[in-house]
């Protein structure tokens, strides 16, 4: 049986597409086989942010219809070894979408469900922006998971600067998960590439911690504040002021 996570946050622009699709890279990566369900049924956004947009033949929505098999609706990386999508394009029945995974579970060492299906979730992953506002509404989603039964909660905290922590403008990752009372299990570095759809290698080796930290093999985050001290550090936080 698969690994489910359930990745989430109540707020639009968190980036929990993009930390679900780095974390599934980086799982694949490792020899896991990996599953990555997109839940945008409007324009799926996980399929474009994964690099399989417009590669799908069968979504939930016509599996939800009987027209297909939940492993039909299976797109293959086309460069990822052990990595697949499955879209939910079109989708109105959520009972569909819980259906298809339970018949996909035998195939995956870890399935990450992006904002679908919690019930179906061993653990979930809020993710975050140091940010008031996410910070609010990832405090509103964890009241929700719990109420819904979802015991094994961790943190992702997303587009960190190190910068911004020295000048006092955002606390640590370290401070969010104790105000949100979640256990820390990854820190993502703002990488102002990453909505232009390139994924610096720096920010893949940070997925590959958090990879690792999700499979209980170490317990590490990456230090943001590091390269921020000293005359370069300050010349980058100036720079990063002005854009």
């Amino acid at each position: 049986m698969a690994k489910k996570i359930y990745m989430t946050n109540l707020k639009g622009g968190a980036g929990v597409t993009t930390c679900c699709t780095g974390l599934g890279f980086a799982l694949a990566g490792l020899g896991e086989r990996t599953l990555i369900i997109d839940g945008d049924n409007i324009s799926g956004g996980g399929l474009q942010v994964g690099g399989c947009a417009n590669m799908q033949t069968y979504t939930f929505a016509d599996f939800a219809k009987g027209a297909c098999r939940a492993k039909q609706t299976l797109i293959a990386h086309p460069k990822i070894l052990n990595l697949s999508f499955a879209s939910s394009l079109g989708l109105d029945d959520r009972e569909a979408a819980e259906r298809a995974v339970d018949e996909l579970d035998g195939l995956f060492d870890y399935i990450l469900l992006d904002k679908i299906t919690p019930k179906k979730c061993d653990e979930a992953i809020i993710v975050t922006e140091p940010f008031v506002p996410s910070l609010k509404a990832a405090d509103c989603c964890k009241a929700k998971l719990s109420d819904g039964g979802v015991k094994n909660i961790g943190l992702f905290v997303n587009k960190l600067n190190g910068g911004h922590i020295i000048n006092g403008e955002v606390m640590t990752a370290q401070e969010i998960a104790s105000l949100l009372h979640l256990p820390l299990k990854a820190v993502i570095p703002e990488d102002l590439a990453l909505p232009l759809g390139k994924w610096k290698k720096s920010t893949m080796k940070v997925f590959k911690v958090a990879a690792e930290m999700v499979m209980g093999r170490k317990e590490l985050v990456c230090n943001v504040l590091r390269n921020y001290f000293g005359i370069n550090g300050y010349i980058k936080r100036k720079v990063r002021e002005r854009l």
